[in-house]
């Protein structure tokens, strides 16, 4: 083993001072008897070189893919929500715009339509002239 790769653990100062000692009393390595110690205990468990680092790999998220919706589940969709959108003209808008919002792909079409339904709503605006009177 190299100076460069080094095997260490997280230990107690008196477990540190009792393995510094028991290696200078039979001349081992910590790398050693560190692995035989892990060997005893683990069982048929092989020990990596200390030059390899184990590498682990996250499981793979299957993301579900955007598929553009039809006019009939907009409308649909629109009916269950009882809002005023226009599934045609709300389809023919993101159809024209790859079915993204500026840059941004669009992944869930029906937020796009509660957007839709608060753009339908009238705001109350409070006239200027009438602002301190009440």
């Amino acid at each position: 083993m190299s100076r460069k790769s080094r095997l260490t653990a997280d230990v107690t100062l008196e477990a540190h001072n009792l393995l510094r000692d028991y290696c200078i009393k039979h001349e081992r390595s910590k790398g050693f008897l560190l692995e035989k110690m892990i060997r005893k205990f683990c069982g048929e468990v092989e020990a990596a070189p200390a030059t390899q680092v184990a590498v682990v790999e996250k499981p793979k998220v299957k993301r579900k893919v955007f598929k553009a919706p039809t006019v009939d589940e907009v409308r649909e969709y629109c009916d269950s929500r009882c809002n005023n959108v226009d599934a045609q003209a709300f389809v023919a808008h993101y159809d024209t715009s790859d079915w993204k919002r500026g840059n941004t792909k669009i992944k869930n079409w029906k937020s796009c339509v509660h957007t839709w339904e608060n753009k339908d709503k009238p705001s109350i605006k409070v006239n200027e002239s009438l602002k301190g009177k009440w």
